[in-house]
């Protein structure tokens, strides 16, 4: 499930053009080119996560980046990674994050790889006008992790999330979680 997304998100990520660095985003302030360089500062800590699970520290920061925008190469590096990680059996071990909250179960932390991914990577998708469609088994995991660790007081003005955004609940899964995430699911850029 998460290798695919990662695959996709690759491809959204490879298609962007220089000229849409500066297109809105359904992601609050952020810019394309703020969502890169956010996606390269938290991929980046994650494959720190999957390549050495036991270290206490992290050398990427996954709430900013300050580095240059190489989130075409962050992306197959962390795929790689992840794959002989998973392979190794890490979603049964403890994998510290500390800038994450603590040491969590590896099962977990891929699941809020896949939250970022799937989210970010439909924002990147939506702004530049790429398909974005991730499998309705994807998006029921990854919805239902959500509903499981966002809490209410992440949500507002500053805050990692804005207010969950209304939707029908027979809407598309890929829908409410978007909605869910706090982004309007028909946002598009002529919309921003």
């Amino acid at each position: 499930m998460i290798l695919r997304i990662l695959d996709d998100l690759a491809r959204v990520a490879a298609g962007n053009t220089p000229e849409q660095l500066t297109l809105p985003t359904p992601a609050g302030d952020f810019d394309v080119w703020a969502v890169r360089r956010h996606l390269t500062g938290g991929l980046s800590y994650f494959e720190s996560a999957f390549r050495d699970p036991d270290a206490e520290e992290r050398g990427a920061d996954p709430h900013g980046y300050a580095g240059p925008d190489d989130l075409d190469a962050v992306i197959p590096r962390l795929s790689a990674t992840l794959r002989s990680a998973l392979d190794a059996g890490v979603s049964t071990t403890i994998v510290h994050v500390p800038h994450l909250g603590g040491s969590f179960p590896g099962a977990t932390v891929v699941d809020m790889l896949l939250i970022e991914a799937v989210t970010h990577g439909w924002d990147l998708a939506r702004a530049t006008g790429q398909r974005w469609q991730p499998d309705d088994g994807t998006c029921e995991h990854a919805l239902a992790f959500y509903r499981q660790v966002i809490k209410p007081e992440w949500r507002g003005p500053g805050m990692a999330f804005g207010p969950e955004f209304p939707v029908a609940p027979d809407a598309p899964v890929l829908d409410r979680l978007v909605a869910f995430a706090g982004r309007d699911p028909h946002w598009s850029p002529k919309t921003a």
